[in-house]
């Protein structure tokens, strides 16, 4: 069930209405029961999946919580953590360790062992790892009601893609007594009707011509520009269009999610870039691997060693294939570099302009690896620009205007893609008129949408 889909509108109405007369206490059911028919509209018989982590999470903190000396507990937590993984590796990544690492090629073997990836199960397995080393840790208390920890799983608006949640994030929110219709109601659709123009508008809008360059054959030059390019407005609108609908609805349900994004193309290193691109996930990585396997305090060397295994296990949890692993590698040297520069060179500054740019065209070089089904594809794609055949500009741009002109106009308001200044925004205008805005924007994208939506890129993940 797509966010931009009439089928979740009809879900949300019914849901929103029974939100609204059933008693505060008894919205934590209301929620998990909600929240496995969202999930289980995908596919039926996956629906025990997140039901079956959040129990292993569940019992696993309560058995930590119980034993008294350290060395006990840290075996409990590493096998805690264990089983929390199995589901996710052995549906995601045997067909890649059986064909690709160990190089068991066999036709049966194949068909075998590819696996159909259940909707969300990377988002569910590191929700539960944080619920589960933050109370590890003592920096939240073990949970005593198991609906709890469902409640904090199943959320469906963070459900299938995120944004990745710790549990002090949303835990103590659940369990407070709000009223549903207030001005953030106004917020939360505000947002979700920015998410809905993100996905439908422009993402939806350029996914052909991207898709058409990816798919074999000879192409232009041109083309393969407005593929690379492309594809970097394609994929922010498409993921960060779904998680402003994502945190737009928690609103709606008077629940407040972090925000995802920050104009991470304005960043002017990739430094900063990953403190604004996927954020709750670069957190994510930062505090559970990256410190984990020791951070900074090792020395430098051992330092750039650990940020270059984090990218590469990063990499490789977007997806079980050899380009998310050259993908996560390119950005972990491009970090390792980055540091290098202001350890060495801590004078060393680019203007700002120029550092936006630099940053800008290897985040979109490095993309052709993360949208490529293969390398010899992205190989191709790298190449294309210079090998592609002969096209004439303005004929080119004659054809291809209106995809060109998503792409210019998304660039130009990138910089201004902020939450901050929506709620500015909405202060600034009365209330009905921001509700007419909405409703002619939501109307605008659905029609050029033509009333349908193509699944959200971060789905596979």
């Amino acid at each position: 069930m797509l966010f931009s889909d009439p089928a979740f509108g009809v879900f949300f109405v019914f849901y929103f209405g029974a939100h609204l007369v059933t008693p505060p206490r008894f919205r934590i059911y209301l929620l998990i029961v909600g929240s496995t028919i969202f999930y289980g509209w995908w596919k039926i018989e996956y629906v025990w999946l997140p039901y079956l982590l959040s129990a292993i999470a569940w019992f696993g903190v309560l058995f930590i919580d119980q034993a008294k000396e350290q060395k006990t507990r840290k075996r409990r937590l590493v096998g805690t953590l264990l089983l929390l993984f199995v589901p996710l590796v052995a549906f995601k990544y045997t067909h890649f360790l059986i064909h690709d690492v160990l190089g068991l090629s066999a036709q049966p073997l194949d068909d075998k062992f590819r696996l159909a990836l259940p909707l969300g199960v990377s988002f569910v397995t590191f929700t539960l790892t944080a619920y589960v080393v933050d109370t590890y840790r003592g920096q939240f208390p073990p949970v005593r009601q198991f609906s709890s920890i469902l409640g904090y799983v199943l959320f469906f608006p963070h459900l299938i893609a995120g944004p990745i949640l710790r549990p002090h994030e949303l835990l103590p929110q659940l369990s407070k007594i709000r009223r549903a219709l207030d001005a953030r109601f106004t917020l939360g659709a505000s947002l979700f009707v920015l998410g809905l123009c993100k996905k439908l508008v422009f993402a939806d809008a350029i996914a052909p011509y991207v898709d058409n360059v990816y798919t074999p054959g000879a192409h232009g030059t041109y083309d393969y520009l407005l593929a690379i390019y492309g594809f970097s407005a394609q994929i922010y609108c498409d993921f960060s269009g779904y998680t402003d609908m994502a945190v737009g609805l928690a609103y709606l349900l008077r629940i407040r999610l972090p925000q995802n994004f920050r104009s991470p193309y304005s960043s002017r290193s990739i430094v900063e870039f990953w403190r604004r691109w996927h954020i709750t996930l670069s957190f994510w990585l930062r505090d559970y691997l990256y410190i984990a396997l020791g951070g900074n305090r090792l020395g430098f060397a051992r330092q750039l060693v650990n940020l270059m295994i984090t990218m590469l296990l990063g990499g490789l949890w977007h997806g079980a294939n050899w380009t998310f692993v050259v993908w996560g590698g390119l950005h972990g040297c491009a970090l390792a570099l980055n540091h290098m520069l202001n350890r060495f060179w801590p004078n060393f500054r680019l203007p700002g302009w120029l550092g936006v740019l630099l940053t800008f065209h290897f985040v979109t070089l490095a993309w052709i690896y993360f949208r490529s089904p293969n390398l010899s594809v992205a190989r191709d794609i790298l190449a294309g620009p210079l090998t592609g055949s002969a096209q004439d500009p303005w004929v080119f741009l004659a054809e291809h205007a209106y995809p060109v002109l998503l792409i210019v106009v998304f660039l130009a308001l990138h910089p201004f893609d902020s939450h901050a200044r929506i709620r500015l925004a909405l202060k600034a205008t009365s209330r009905a008129v921001a509700w007419a805005l909405l409703l002619v924007l939501s109307t605008l994208a659905i029609a050029l949408s033509q009333g349908s939506s193509a699944k959200f890129i971060y789905f596979d993940f």
